[in-house]
Parts: C-alpha cells; sequence; structure tokens
C-alpha cells in the first residue's frame, strides 16, 4: 500500500479457528488466488478490522465472503462508507463468540482506536498500528523514511501515532496487559513478526515515547 508517498508492507493474518472455520485479520482486497487459497483451508467467518484504519480492503472481501460476519470498531465507519458492520469489536459478544480470542484495547489513544487479539490457541498477539519495523525487504521508500523515523531495523511506534498518546497512564496500563499474557510473538501490519524479545521490544518502543510500563 501507498501512505504518505511511502511504499509499505500490509499484513493480512489468517487464522483457522476451533469450529474449522477461518478468520482473517485486517484483510485485504482478495486476489482470486487468495481466494482459492483460503477456500481450500475453510470457510471465511470472520473479517476483523483491528482499529479505525484498517478498513480498505474489508468491503471488497466482504463481497468475496458474503457469509463472514465483519467485525470494526465503530470510529471505522466514519472512514468507509462502503464498511457495513456487522459487530463492534468493543462489544463483549465478539469474546462470547469467539471464546479463543481475548481482546486487549489500546487505550490512551483514541486516534488509533485499536484493539489487539491474543489468540490464546497459538498464543500470539495480533496487532496492526501498535508498533511498526522497516527491514532491507521493504520498498526503497520505505527504507528511507524508516531511517529518517528511527523505523529502521528497529520496533518504534508509527510517526503519526506518536504525537496522539493523548493518556499515557492509560495506555501504560493496556500495554502491560499485552506483556502479561503468555504469548510467543507479536504480529503487527507493518514489520515482520516478532518473536524473540517481543516484550523487551513493545515496551523499549513505548518508554521511547514516555508511555512507562
Amino acid at each position: 500500500m501507498w501512505f504518505s508517498g511511502v511504499r509499505l508492507h500490509a499484513r493480512t493474518t489468517v487464522l483457522r479457528l476451533d469450529d474449522g472455520n477461518l478468520l482473517i485479520h485486517s484483510p485485504a482486497p482478495p486476489s482470486e488466488g487468495l481466494v482459492e487459497a483460503l477456500k481450500a483451508l475453510g470457510p471465511v467467518r470472520w473479517l476483523v478490522v483491528p482499529n479505525c484504519f484498517h478498513h480498505l480492503g474489508t468491503p471488497a472481501a466482504a463481497a468475496r465472503f458474503p457469509e463472514a460476519k465483519v467485525v470494526a470498531p465503530k470510529s471505522a465507519l466514519a472512514r468507509n462508507n462502503d464498511l457495513k458492520l456487522h459487530l463492534d469489536l468493543h462489544d463483549a459478544e465478539f469474546g462470547e463468540q469467539l471464546p479463543e480470542f481475548e481482546a486487549l484495547p489500546l487505550d490512551g489513544v483514541p486516534f488509533l482506536d485499536e484493539t489487539v487479539l491474543f489468540h490464546r490457541p497459538t498464543q500470539t498477539l495480533l496487532g496492526a498500528d501498535l508498533v511498526m519495523e522497516a527491514s532491507a525487504r521493504d520498498h526503497w521508500t520505505w527504507r528511507w523514511a524508516g531511517r529518517i523515523t528511527g523505523c529502521y531495523e528497529q520496533v518504534r511506534l508509527p510517526p503519526d501515532v506518536r504525537k496522539k498518546i493523548s493518556e499515557k497512564t492509560a495506555a501504560a496500563r493496556s500495554i502491560k496487559a499485552m506483556l502479561e499474557r503468555p504469548a510467543q510473538r507479536l504480529i503487527v501490519a507493518h514489520a515482520e513478526i516478532i518473536e524473540a524479545g517481543w516484550r523487551e521490544r513493545l515496551t523499549e518502543a513505548w518508554r521511547r515515547e514516555g508511555v512507562e510500563v
């Protein structure tokens, strides 16, 4: 995707649920190849928009998978008139219908309105713009911008988020809750999968912005 003149990788994550159905986290507009690959894995029943920005591919995904429920924060509706919501991501009903997930809202940053999901069976934390990192495999525009913003080969908050933390104490509580989960990895939209030392890297990224966990 292109964002502010920079070409970024944007990750979509697919999970097979306990009942055999599929959940797509941060959906991308599905190509024919992706649709066929997903059909081979199982029926797509859930499309999850993790914050008020990662909604762009969801209407196209919903059109290809009409039986899927769309889950998103209501704040995303104001940004995308084509987005149709079945369930608010903040609603307790989400956890009741999918008990293998725990929803961990990122408080103190209403700019994002992000909710990180802890997937218990795979011990995985799923986020979107919680942190980001540029790497050697990224497009040259993001490698260049990553060096300028301190994100090259270093886990940091997105530059536009750093100045939008309205309540650092609330954000610290949220990050602490994520750190306490028995996760083996952290997956976000704009970085490689973070496994080794993910707790230390997440903590340091937020500490740099004055959020002491």
